[in-house]
C-alpha cells in the first residue's frame, strides 16, 4: 500500500514537470531575445556615431563648426565601442560568430583608414595643397566607416533572423521529443508502480539477508580477534626469540622470548641495528657478512646459520639464526628467529666425550683381548688342544666383529657430524680395485665366488684412498655374501664424460625387492632382518659407504632384478692432473737437534743437498770445505758423525781418516764416505767407514746409516708407551718374539720422556691418550732433543685428523689405529722401521778396524 501511494505521487510529479516544459516552449525564451535586442541596439548606436563623425569631418572641411568633434579621441571612442561588440549573443553558431567577427574587423579597418585619410587631408590643407586635401576627403566619404557599420547591422539582422528560424524548428522538435519522453516517463512510472510491491517484498528479504550477513560478520570479527589473540599467545609462548627487522637492519618488534634471550626490554631494542645489537664485535668478518647477506635475500628462502650472539650484559651464547623475508607488498621486512643452542652444544660436547670414551675405553681393551687371543692362537703358551684352539679362534673372530661394529658406529656418527676428514689425492682406479680384492680374496674363495676387475682406459680419480677402499670392500663383500657358489662378482671402472669415473659392482645374487630398496642405505637395515638370518653383518656398511661417497660429491645407486642380480654404482671426480712426485711423509722439522754432523766437501751442490736433507731430519750441520777446516772443527767441537767427500782439494781423504782412527778422541767417530766410485774402486782394502755411499746418493740409506751409527750398541731398543697394561703386555709379547728386540715399557708420558732420555730408543710405539703428559706433549718434548729423529709408530684408539698426524711426527712415522690395524700390521711396521737393526745379531752395524 505504501509503495502504491508513492507511485501515484511520482506520476503526478512527472506530469507536472511535462506540462511546465511545454509551457516554456510555448512562451519562448525571453532571455535570448533580450540579449539579441541589446546587441542590436549597440550596433545601431555604433552606426549613428560613425555617421555623426563623418558629418563633423564635412562640416570642418566646409568651415562650419563641428557638433561632436572629429579629433583622434572620437576615433578611439568608436574603436572602443566596436571592441565591445566582439562579445556576440550566445544563440549564434560558431560559423555565424566568425561572420560577425569578419564584419567587425572590416569596420575597424575602415575606421582606421578614415582616420588616416583625415590626417592626410588636414596635413595637405595646412601645406596649402587644397586639391590633395579634397581628394583625401573624397576618399574618406567613399570608404566611410558608417557604411561598414550599416553592413555590420545588416549582417547581424540576417543572422538573427536565421537563428530565430532555426530556434523555432528546434523548439518544435524538442517539444515533440519531450512529449515522447514524457509518455515514456509515464509508462515507466506505471510499470514501477506495478513493481513496487515486488520491490517491497524483495526489500524485506534483503533486510533479512543484511541482518544475517551482519551477524556473520560479527562472528567472523570475533573469530579474527580470537585468532589474532591466539597468534599473539603463540608468539609470546614461542621458545625461540622472534624479531622483526626492516630493510635497513633496524629492529621493529620482538617477542618476550627474545627479550629474555638478549636480556633487554623491547623499548630499549626497537630502532637499534640488529647486527650491532645481536652479534659480538669479535665475530669474524665473514660470519658477519653471512648474516648481513641473509638480511638482503630477496627470494624469500629462509637462511639458517649458527653464530655466537651477544646479550645486553655483555655475555655471549651460541645461537641458531633463521632469517627470512616476510612476504607482502610495501617496504621489505625480515623475520629473525633466534634459538639459544647452549644446551644442544653441551649435548654435542657430551656426545663427543662419550665417543672419545668409547674410542679409548672400549677399543683399547678389545684390542688387548684380540691381541691376547692372537698370541694364544699363535702358540705363545705352547700347543693347545684342538677344541680349545677352536674356541680361541671363535673368540678372536667375534672380538674382531665387535671392533668392526664399534668402528662403523663411530665412523657413521663422525660422518653425520661432518667431521670426517678426507685425504684427497689422485688415485689409480685399478689400484683401488686390486687393493679391495687383496683384502677379500680369502672371503671370496671360502664362498666359492670369483672376483673380476674390468678397468677401461686406466682412469684416475680424486679421493681418499682408505675410504674408497672401504666403500668398495663393503659393496664387494655384500656381493660375495649374497652370490651363489660358483658365481662371479665383477667390478667395472670406466671414464664417464665429463670428468667423472664410474664404479660398478655387479653380482648374480637373488636381487633386491622393489619395496626394500628405499631403506637399503638406512642404519642397521638388512635384507634379512630376522634373528635367524644366515648372512651376518651389522647393517651399517651401506649407510657408511653412502656417507663416504656423498662426501666425495657422489651417491650410490642400485639397479636390481629379482633372480638375476644387482648392480651398485657410484661416480667420482676424475683426477685432472697427474703428479710424478709423492708427498713427503711427516712434518718438516724446524727445531734444531743436539746431534752435530760435520759435512766435509768442497762441492757446493753436494753440500747444499746434504745440509737440506740432514737439517730436515733434525741434525745440526757444520760444513768444512777442506780437510784443514774439518780438522779445526774436530779440534774445537767434536761432532757426532762425519760425512766425508773423498775428493778433497787439500789431501787424501783416506789418509785423513786413518789419522782419525789413530787418535783416541776420534777413534770411534762414525765416518760416512761419499764418492763417485765404489770402495773397491778407491783401492781400500779394509773399510775405514761406517758406510760407503756412491753417488748418486740414496737418501734413505744415508739417513739409516747415520741413525744406526750414532746409536748405542746392542739389541734394537723399542719403547712401548700405553696406559693400558693388557695392551702393553700384548705388544711387548709380539715384539719380544722377534728375538733381537729389547722392549721398554712406560705407562704415562713422564715415564716415557725419562726412558727416552736415559736410554735412547730405536723406535717408539706411542698411544695418544696418556695420563699426565699425553702423546702430543711427549712428541713435542722429544722434538727438542736428540729424540727428534727417532722412528715413531702412533698406535692409538683415537681417530686422528691430518693436523693431529702432522703434530704426532718425529722421524719416520707411521700412524696406526688400534681398531683397524691388527697386531700383524703393527709387527710389520716395526720390522720395516728396524730392518737394519734386526738384520744383525747385535742390532747394529759393525765398525771395522783400520788395517
Amino acid at each position: 500500500m505504501r509503495g502504491s501511494r508513492l507511485s501515484k505521487r511520482s506520476v503526478a510529479l512527472a506530469v507536472g514537470a511535462l506540462l511546465t516544459l511545454c509551457a516554456l516552449f510555448v512562451v519562448g525564451r525571453p532571455w535570448g531575445m533580450a540579449e539579441s535586442d541589446g546587441y542590436r541596439t549597440r550596433l545601431q548606436q555604433l552606426r549613428l556615431a560613425s555617421a555623426e563623425l563623418e558629418q563633423d569631418v564635412l562640416r570642418a572641411r566646409l568651415g562650419l563648426p563641428e557638433l561632436h568633434g572629429s579629433e583622434s579621441s572620437a576615433f578611439e571612442a568608436l574603436k572602443a565601442r566596436a571592441e565591445t561588440l566582439r562579445d556576440v549573443p550566445s544563440f549564434l553558431s560558431e560559423e555565424e560568430r566568425r561572420v560577425m567577427a569578419a564584419s567587425l574587423e572590416a569596420y575597424l579597418r575602415a575606421l582606421e583608414d578614415n582616420r588616416a585619410l583625415l590626417v592626410r587631408s588636414r596635413q595637405a590643407q595646412a601645406r596649402g595643397e587644397r586639391r590633395e586635401a579634397d581628394v583625401a576627403v573624397q576618399a574618406l566619404l567613399e570608404r566611410s566607416a558608417s557604411a561598414q557599420a550599416e553592413r555590420l547591422v545588416t549582417t547581424f539582422l540576417q543572422l538573427h533572423e536565421r537563428a530565430q528560424l532555426s530556434n523555432e524548428r528546434s523548439r518544435v522538435v524538442f517539444f515533440a521529443v519531450s512529449l515522447v519522453l514524457g509518455a515514456y516517463v509515464v509508462v515507466v512510472l506505471v510499470r514501477l508502480s506495478r513493481a513496487s510491491g515486488e520491490l517491497a517484498t524483495l526489500n524485506e528479504v534483503l533486510e533479512k539477508r543484511v541482518e544475517e550477513r551482519g551477524q556473520a560478520l560479527l562472528l567472523a570479527g570475533e573469530e579474527q580477534r580470537t585468532t589474532e589473540a591466539r597468534k599473539a599467545a603463540i608468539l609470546e609462548a614461542a621458545p625461540d626469540g622472534i624479531l622483526l627487522v626492516d630493510e635497513a637492519g633496524r629492529l621493529l618488534e620482538l617477542n618476550p622470548t627474545a627479550e629474555r634471550v638478549f636480556r633487554l626490554k623491547a623499548s630499549e631494542a626497537v630502532g637499534r641495528d640488529f647486527l650491532a645489537l645481536a652479534l659480538p664485535a669479535s665475530l669474524p668478518a665473514g660470519k658477519r657478512e653471512d648474516v648481513a647477506a641473509a638480511l638482503r635475500e630477496a627470494s624469500g628462502n629462509a637462511t639458517r646459520l649458527e653464530s655466537p650472539c651477544l646479550r645486553a650484559d655483555g655475555s655471549m651464547f651460541p645461537a641458531e639464526l633463521t632469517l627470512a623475508r616476510v612476504p607482502g607488498e610495501g617496504p621489505a621486512r625480515f623475520t629473525a628467529f633466534v634459538r639459544d643452542i647452549t644446551e644442544r652444544k653441551e649435548v654435542e660436547r657430551m656426545k663427543n666425550e662419550f665417543v672419545s670414551t668409547v674410542s679409548h675405553e672400549l677399543r683399547t681393551p678389545l684390542t688387548s683381548i684380540r691381541g691376547s687371543l692372537g698370541l694364544l692362537e699363535g702358540g705363545i703358551v705352547g700347543e693347545m688342544p684342538e677344541q680349545a684352539l677352536d674356541m680361541v679362534r671363535i673368540a678372536r673372530s667375534n672380538t674382531e666383529r665387535l671392533i668392526r661394529l664399534i668402528n662403523d658406529i663411530l665412523d657413521l656418527e663422525k660422518m653425520e657430524a661432518g667431521k670426517l676428514e678426507l685425504k684427497l689425492a689422485p688415485l689409480e682406479g685399478l689400484e683401488l680395485v686390486e687393493a679391495t680384492f687383496s683384502g677379500l680374496r680369502g672371503v671370496a674363495d671360502a664362498a666359492g665366488v670369483s672376483l673380476r676387475a674390468v678397468v677401461e682406459d686406466a682412469p684416475r680419480v680424486k679421493g681418499d684412498r682408505d675410504r674408497l677402499i672401504q666403500v668398495l670392500t663393503n659393496l664387494v663383500s655384500n656381493a660375495v655374501k649374497f652370490s651363489p657358489r660358483g658365481a662371479e662378482v665383477a667390478v667395472h671402472v670406466r671414464l664417464e664424460a665429463p670428468g667423472r669415473v664410474r664404479f660398478s659392482v655387479v653380482d648374480r645374487g637373488p636381487g633386491i625387492p622393489e619395496v626394500q630398496r628405499g631403506q637399503l642405505f638406512a642404519r642397521f637395515h638388512q635384507l634379512d632382518g630376522s634373528d635367524t638370518r644366515s648372512k651376518g653383518g651389522t647393517g651399517l656398511g651401506l649407510a657408511i659407504s653412502q656417507a663416504i661417497v656423498n662426501q666425495h660429491g657422489g651417491s650410490i645407486e642400485v639397479e636390481s632384478a629379482l633372480g638375476t642380480g644387482s648392480t651398485f654404482t657410484f661416480t667420482l671426480d676424475a683426477a685432472r692432473s697427474v703428479s710424478g712426485s709423492h708427498p713427503v711423509v711427516g712434518a718438516s722439522v724446524k727445531d734444531s737437534s743436539r746431534y752435530n754432523v760435520l759435512v766435509a766437501t768442497a762441492d757446493t751442490d753436494l753440500s747444499a743437498l746434504l745440509r737440506g736433507l740432514l737439517s730436515q731430519e733434525g741434525y745440526r750441520v757444520v760444513r768444512a770445505a777442506s780437510l784443514a777446516e774439518a780438522a779445526k772443527v774436530l779440534e774445537e767441537t767434536p761432532p757426532d758423525a762425519v760425512v766425508l767427500d773423498t775428493q778433497m782439494p787439500d789431501g787424501q781423504a783416506l789418509d785423513w781418516v786413518r789419522s782419525l782412527r789413530e787418535q783416541p778422541r776420534t777413534h770411534e767417530l762414525p765416518v760416512l764416505a761419499v764418492s763417485g766410485r765404489s770402495a773397491e774402486g778407491e783401492g781400500v782394502g779394509t773399510p775405514l767407514w761406517v758406510d760407503w755411499m756412491s753417488q748418486p746418493l740414496e737418501e734413505s740409506r744415508l739417513l739409516s746409516a747415520l741413525r744406526h751409527a750414532m746409536r748405542r750398541p746392542g739389541q734394537a731398543r723399542v719403547l712401548v708407551v700405553d696406559d693400558d697394561v693388557a695392551t702393553r703386555r700384548v705388544i711387548c709379547a709380539r715384539l719380544e718374539r722377534l728375538g733381537t728386540v729389547q722392549v721398554f715399557e712406560a705407562a704415562d708420558g713422564e715415564s716415557a720422556v725419562a726412558l727416552a732420555r736415559e736410554t735412547p730408543p730405536d723406535l717408539i710405539v706411542l698411544d695418544v691418550g696418556l695420563p699426565g703428559l699425553d702423546g702430543f706433549e711427549v712428541v713435542d718434548i722429544l722434538r727438542q732433543g736428540r729424540g727428534r729423529a727417532t722412528p715413531l709408530i702412533v698406535f692409538t684408539g683415537r681417530d686422528l685428523s691430518r693436523a693431529d698426524q702432522r703434530q704426532l711426527t718425529l722421524g719416520i712415522t707411521r700412524h696406526l689405529s688400534k681398531a683397524r690395524s691388527s697386531e700383524e700390521e703393527l709387527v710389520a711396521s716395526v720390522r720395516e722401521l728396524l730392518h737394519e737393526l734386526l738384520s744383525h745379531k747385535d742390532g747394529g752395524l759393525e765398525k771395522r778396524a783400520v788395517s
